[in-house]
C-alpha cells in the first residue's frame, strides 16, 4: 500500500541495522488464542547491553520486514529497541487476516510480552505507515498502560467514511489492496466481508476511534497526512481527535504535517517548489520530537505544517506552493458557491433562470477515474477536461479570477436532486481550471442515495421527489491563482473509483447484481433548492510562509546539523529523488 520505499531504502536499513546492533532474533509468538505471529527483535549496540532496558518501538504489519517493518530500525542508533511483527495472516505469521479486527488484542498480546522481557524499561512506542498505521490505532483499544506515544503516516484511525464516503464503496482501493496483500482464498473471503458491510454496522467498531479519544488518549503523538492521501479524512480525524478530545491533561500534545501526495507519489510533478526539503526533514524530525529523542524549540516551525498547494504553472507557482506552518489549523470562513442554470458558479444566490438541468446516468458507460485519491492506479490533480465534456456531467463555473482564492480546511456540497430510478449516486468534483483549458482535480466524493439517511437499511427514492444530500469531499489546501477558474461538476460515475451503481437498489452482499437501469437524474439549482458546494475561504496571511525549510529546522532542532541530517537518512531524500525526478 505505501509507495514511499524502494529496494535501495530497503537494503540501506537492514545493513543499518546489522551494524547498530549486537543482538536481533526472531521468535513465533503465541497470542491469547494460540496463533503464533513471526517477530523480529533488534536491540541498540551498548558496551554492555546486558546491563540495559530500553524503550521498545513496534511496527506491526502485513508486509514483513523487509517492506515494511524495517522503519522502525531508525531509531536504534538512539537507544531504542525494536520490534517488527506479521500481523496475523501474513508473510510469516500463522492465523486469517482480519482486516484489522484482531489487532486490538494482538497488539496488545504484543506489548505485554515486550515488557516482561529483561531489556524492557516497561513503556512501548508505536509506528506506523499505512496498513501498519491502521493497525497502530487499534492498538489503543484496550488501553494498555506501557503505550508512551505514537507515530502515524498516511493512516486513518477511522474505517467506514474512508472506505464507503456517502456510503458509496471505494472499489478500487479495496480491490486492488485485499486482492494484493491477503493470499489466496481468504483475500476473496475479506473482500466480501467489506462488500457485506456497506452500511455502518457494528462490524466497523473494531476499526474506528470516533468519539473514543477521551477515554483512549494519554500520551503525544504525530501525524504525516497527505492532501492526495487515500487516508486523508480519517488522518485529519486522528489529529482532532489525539490533540483536542485526548484525556484530560493530554490534549494539545500532538503535531501534523501534510504533504501534497501521501500515498501518491506520482503526483509530485505537480508540486515542484521545496517538496523534498519539507518532506525529508519534517516528518522524521517530528517523529524524534514526539519520542523524545530531540527537544524541539518552536521557531517558524510550529504544530501544523502543511503544503499550500496551487497549479504548476506560471502563476501558480508565484501565488503559492509552499509550506506553511501554524499552531492551529487556520479558522475559515465557510463561503456557499451556488449553481446557477447557466453554467455559473457564484457566492450569489439563484433567483431566476431554469429550475433544474436534467442528465441521464447509464451504469453500462461510467464517467472514467481520472486522478483523486487513489491507490493502485493513477492519482492526484490529473487534468478532467476530457471527462468534463460528457453530457452526463454537469459542470458549473467561476468568473476568470482577478485575485487568488485561497482554501483551506472541510469541502462540502449540498445538492437538491431527484431521479426516476429508485437508488442512484452522485458524485461531486472541485477543479482548478487553467488557461490553457486544463481543468486539474482538487477534491471529488459521492452520495449513494439509498443510504442518504445513514441507517441499516437502505431508504429508497420516489420518483420526482425532491431530497436534500450533503457529500464531503474531505479536505485540501488550495489556491486558485489569478487567471484560473474554479470549476464544480455533478455527475453519477466515477469508475473504478467509486463502485457502479446500478440504480436498481439491491444491495452489494447478494451474488445477483439485478439488472442495469438507466435513470434520469436531476439536479435542482433554484432560488426554492439551491444548490450549493461550501468552501473553506481563508486569506493568504492565514497561511505564512515558511521561506526557507532547512534553516527552520535547524532553528528547531539546534543540536542537529540539517545537512547531516538527511545525509544519516538517505533512502528518504533518494528514494523521494528518485520518485519525484530533481527538485
Amino acid at each position: 500500500m505505501i509507495k514511499l520505499l524502494l529496494v535501495s531504502s530497503v537494503l540501506w536499513s537492514v545493513g543499518q541495522a546489522v551494524t547498530n546492533s549486537t543482538r536481533s532474533w526472531e521468535e513465533m509468538l503465541p497470542c491469547r488464542d494460540g496463533v503464533e505471529l513471526h517477530t523480529r527483535i533488534i536491540l541498540p549496540r551498548e558496551e554492555d547491553s546486558t546491563q540495559q532496558t530500553y524503550t521498545t518501538i513496534v511496527d506491526r504489519s502485513p508486509y514483513g520486514y523487509d517492506n515494511l517493518e524495517w522503519i522502525a530500525d531508525i531509531f536504534l542508533p538512539f537507544g531504542y529497541a525494536t520490534v517488527g511483527q506479521d500481523m496475523r495472516g501474513t508473510m510469516k505469521s500463522e492465523g486469517r487476516f482480519t482486516i484489522w479486527h484482531m489487532d486490538a488484542n494482538d497488539s496488545q498480546d504484543l506489548g505485554d510480552w515486550i515488557v516482561q522481557q529483561p531489556w524492557s524499561n516497561g513503556i512501548v512506542y508505536t509506528f506506523g505507515a499505512s496498513a501498519d498505521g491502521l493497525a497502530a490505532f487499534t492498538t489503543t483499544q484496550n488501553k494498555p498502560t506501557w503505550l508512551g506515544a505514537q507515530y502515524f503516516i498516511w493512516a486513518s484511525s477511522i474505517g467506514y467514511d474512508v472506505f464507503y464516503p456517502g456510503g458509496t464503496m471505494v472499489e478500487e482501493l479495496i480491490d486492488s489492496w485485499i486482492h494484493g496483500t491477503v493470499d489466496g482464498t481468504w483475500a476473496e473471503v475479506c473482500y466480501e466481508s467489506i462488500r457485506y458491510n456497506e452500511m455502518r454496522t457494528d462490524w466497523w467498531i473494531p476499526v474506528e476511534m470516533t468519539n473514543q479519544y477521551k477515554e483512549l488518549v494519554k500520551f503525544p503523538a504525530a501525524f504525516w497526512a497527505g492532501w492526495y492521501d487515500i487516508f486523508l479524512v480519517g488522518n485529519l480525524a486522528a489529529y482532532q481527535g489525539y490533540n483536542y478530545e485526548a484525556v484530560d491533561g493530554y490534549q494539545h500534545r500532538s503535531v501534523i504535517t501534510i504533504d501534497p501526495l501521501g500515498h501518491c507519489q506520482s503526483a509530485a510533478e505537480y508540486f515542484p517548489q521545496n517538496l523534498i526539503a519539507g518532506r525529508t526533514l519534517l516528518p522524521v524530525a517530528q517523529a524524534y520530537e514526539v519520542f523524545g529523542i530531540f527537544p524541539v524549540q518552536r521557531s517558524g516551525i510550529k504544530n501544523v505544517t502543511f503544503y499550500v498547494m496551487s497549479s504548476n504553472d506560471e502563476s501558480g507557482l508565484s501565488t503559492a506552493n509552499y509550506w506553511t506552518s501554524v499552531e492551529e489549523f487556520p479558522t475559515p470562513t465557510m463561503t456557499k458557491f451556488y449553481l446557477h442554470s447557466d453554467g455559473s458558479a457564484s457566492t450569489s444566490a439563484p433567483s431566476g433562470g431554469a429550475e433544474s438541468t436534467t442528465y441521464v446516468y447509464d451504469p453500462a458507460n461510467p464517467v472514467p477515474t481520472v486522478g483523486g485519491n487513489n491507490l493502485d492506479m493513477p492519482c492526484g490533480p490529473l487534468d478532467q477536461a476530457e471527462v468534463d465534456a460528457r453530457s452526463d456531467v454537469l459542470k458549473y463555473e467561476t468568473e476568470v479570477l482577478s485575485e487568488p482564492l485561497a482554501m483551506t480546511g472541510p469541502l462540502f456540497a449540498t445538492l437538491y436532486v431527484s431521479s426516476d430510478a429508485i437508488d442512484t449516486d452522485f458524485m461531486v468534483k472541485m477543479s482548478d481550471v487553467y488557461p490553457t483549458g486544463e481543468a486539474r482535480l482538487i477534491q471529488d466524493s459521492a452520495v449513494r442515495m439509498r443510504w442518504r439517511e445513514g441507517g441499516l437499511e437502505p431508504v429508497f427514492m420516489e420518483a420526482g421527489e425532491v431530497y436534500e444530500v450533503t457529500a464531503s469531499l474531505w479536505n485540501t489546501s488550495y489556491v486558485i491563482a489569478p487567471g484560473h477558474k474554479l470549476r464544480l461538476t455533478v455527475t453519477s460515475s466515477n469508475s473504478p473509483r467509486f463502485s457502479v451503481n446500478r440504480n436498481n437498489g439491491v444491495l452489494l452482499r447478494h451474488a445477483d447484481p439485478g439488472p442495469i437501469i438507466v435513470a434520469n437524474n436531476v439536479l435542482y439549482h433554484s432560488e426554492k433548492y439551491p444548490s450549493h458546494f461550501s468552501l473553506p475561504i481563508v486569506s493568504l496571511d492565514q497561511l505564512p510562509i515558511v521561506q526557507d525549510i532547512k534553516a527552520e529546522f535547524e532553528k528547531a532542532y539546534p543540536q542537529v546539523d540539517a545537512d547531516q541530517f538527511m545525509l544519516d537518512h538517505p533512502h528518504l531524500l533518494e528514494d523521494l529523488t528518485l520518485l519525484h525526478g530533481p527538485q
